[in-house]
């Protein structure tokens, strides 16, 4: 985006932040997505506004991604993404389980938008004070307590789906979906990749060892 010729430099900021917030929000559905394309828009909309909606690693590993997002929607519909990536050759995806325990005949009260004045914000902060003391109640009733038992139970089975794909991605190659092994770059201050023999050579990658076989579990 081009600026506008504005002499103003708060102003100039202000298009600078407007620019830098549609970026973030933008939907960046990788080029090379291809089959996979409409599952990765779906698991990128999971992102909220303001994290940046990539995905941060390359196409061998787009497989996993998708049939990961299949398993937790089966037991959190609502589960919101906030990053996914490769770092130290190894995947990162990072989430929330998108759920709350709470009365369903008794919603939160919404925030007030900008625009309120104090006067509907100490309202506001009184009714949900009072939300909160009933929500407490709630959650000691033998329907609260199962439905938080519910939820930590489908948490943990998540947790478990996550722990499984980021182990068989370590064994995965990157780029190209086949066995891999753990791959540094020769030089000092070496970047990291899983890669199998053939990409590693055509990207000029040396097997790791030895100490850096633990950069995985970083």
């Amino acid at each position: 985006m081009q600026l506008p010729d504005v002499k103003d430099n708060k102003a100039r900021q202000t298009v600078r932040d407007i620019d830098y917030q549609q970026l973030l929000n933008a939907v960046h559905v990788p080029e090379d997505a291809g089959e996979h394309a409409e599952a990765l828009r779906g698991i990128l909309l999971r992102i909220p506004d303001g994290w940046g909606r990539w995905i941060s690693c390359d196409r061998g590993w787009y497989p996993l991604l998708v049939e990961l997002d299949e398993q937790l929607r089966m037991l959190l519909p609502n589960y919101v993404l906030h990053q996914v990536k490769e770092k130290f050759g190894g995947l990162r995806y990072y989430w929330e389980s998108g759920e709350d325990v709470h009365d369903p005949e008794d919603p939160e009260p919404p925030t007030p938008g900008r625009d309120g004045d104090e006067a509907e914000r100490d309202r506001w902060r009184k009714q949900h004070d009072a939300w909160c003391e009933r929500l407490d109640a709630y959650r000691q009733t033998p329907e609260g307590q199962t439905r938080i038992a519910d939820l930590e139970r489908r948490i943990k089975l998540a947790e478990k789906l996550v722990d499984t794909a980021e182990r068989r991605a370590s064994v995965t190659c990157e780029l190209c979906g086949a066995t891999a092994v753990l791959h540094r770059t020769p030089a000092r201050g070496p970047r990291y990749k899983t890669l199998c023999p053939a990409c590693a050579e055509r990207e000029k990658y040396v097997p790791s060892g030895g100490s850096d076989a633990l950069i995985h579990a970083r």
